[in-house]
């Protein structure tokens, strides 16, 4: 008797945070690691080109990427400088095409997950689903192009128009996508179509400590570990650790990451209003993690963000959360009694929350007791075991 092969799953998603780049967090890697758990053949497809610092990866890089994850094939696409521009889309378009040219010349897949939002890759997906009878999941991640619309400043006419046309493209393939998963339940409560009963796998964290925490010394440390990107209120941050330093309160900021305003925090390190580390590896997050008092969450005014990586990596090391997000973040932090929020663009408010936690070390202690329980609700190897066997559940392998 013939013995059963491994389902096959494609998972298709340009963006990925991989090994070379330090990342260990990154979902659809995860999730590959949990089919094959489950005795599943995930093949992950994401581009070679890094969106946040706008440039491939090198030789050494890809190769890295490809020893460390057996199951990962990343394609070459068309650069580009901006996220909204024609080269993005074609991109995103080139790198569609490549990938369904890649699955018609290979065994055909019993499943295919798509990492919404997208351009038009999620078509793409669809259609060779349509012509080879395989189902098509979507997995939303964020609310774009909404996102862009609620931080961005006088929109063009054309521009507005595009963003309609985007998002009524998507709103068109939730409905016809075999299922859907969410990130968060507020993506899922807005974007759900009322015919589709919604999926939510958080993102949760691999990232935990190594080693007990070295009692305090007096200086509470705040850390914020992310992109430098434009959606990101960084500005407001380095001008409160300013603030922070003139009033000189017990309380240091650092900064780790890369991105578009990487400049503007190294010169915050220069004139000594914060610790700068830049793009740091896995070992020395988990090392800076664990020296923190206050995990920060600087994003613009409007953003869509609801429950980002960030939250719970600072849920798993106890961090006091200081956060400008709304929606289920903000409800959590709130209901948990884990932290505070401040108003994105503020500087005056957020260094005046970070100079009261500072002087409020019962606050802090009693926010590491509830980060502990939810550690274990958002605990990743639960998380995504539920999210692999929601894929495997609508596998259709051929007769």
């Amino acid at each position: 008797m013939a013995t059963a092969r491994a389902l096959r799953v494609a998972i298709i998603r340009p963006y990925a945070a991989l090994p070379s780049e330090g990342a260990v967090n990154d979902r659809y890697v995860i999730l590959c690691r949990s089919l094959l758990s489950l005795g599943a053949a995930p093949t992950f497809f994401c581009s070679d080109f890094i969106h946040n610092l706008k440039q491939r990866r090198s030789p050494d890089a890809l190769a890295f990427n490809a020893q460390s994850l057996p199951f990962l094939r990343q394609i070459r696409s068309i650069a580009y400088r901006g996220n909204i521009s024609l080269a993005r889309i074609a991109h995103e378009a080139w790198f569609g095409a490549k990938v369904i040219m890649s699955l018609a010349r290979g065994p055909r897949p019993d499943v295919i997950v798509v990492g919404e939002p997208l351009f038009f890759v999620g078509w793409m997906a669809m259609l060779y689903g349509l012509f080879r009878g395989v189902p098509v999941l979507a997995d939303i991640n964020d609310l774009w192009p909404e996102a862009d619309t609620a931080i961005g400043t006088g929109l063009s006419l054309w521009r507005a128009l595009a963003y309609r046309a985007l998002i009524l493209s998507r709103n068109a393939r939730l409905r016809l996508y075999h299922a859907l998963s969410f990130v968060s339940r507020s993506y899922a409560e807005r974007l759900a179509p009322r015919d589709k009963a919604p999926a939510i796998f958080y993102l949760g964290s691999q990232l935990t400590p190594q080693a007990p925490r070295a009692p305090p010394d007096g200086t509470i440390i705040a850390i914020y570990a992310g992109s430098l990107g434009v959606g990101y209120d960084v500005e407001t941050l380095l001008a409160a650790a300013a603030m922070l330093r003139k009033e000189s309160a017990p309380i240091r900021i650092v900064i780790a990451g890369a991105g578009p305003k990487q400049d503007d925090a190294e010169r915050a390190h220069r004139a000594g209003d914060i610790d700068y580390l830049g793009q740091i590896d896995q070992e020395r997050l988990i090392a800076a993690y664990g020296q923190a008092d206050i995990g920060l969450l600087p994003y613009r005014a409007g953003s869509m963000v609801a429950m980002p990586n960030k939250f719970f990596d600072y849920v798993n090391f106890g961090l006091f959360i200081v956060s400008s997000l709304t929606m289920e973040v903000r409800d959590l932090i709130e209901e948990r009694r884990i932290g505070l929020s401040y108003a994105p663009g503020d500087a005056r408010d957020l260094a005046a929350k970070l100079e009261a936690v500072a002087k409020d070390r019962h606050a802090i202690d009693a926010a590491r007791a509830g980060c502990v329980a939810l550690a274990r609700e958002f605990a990743v190897d639960s998380q995504y075991q539920r999210f692999a066997r929601f894929v495997i559940g609508y596998a259709k392998p051929p007769r």
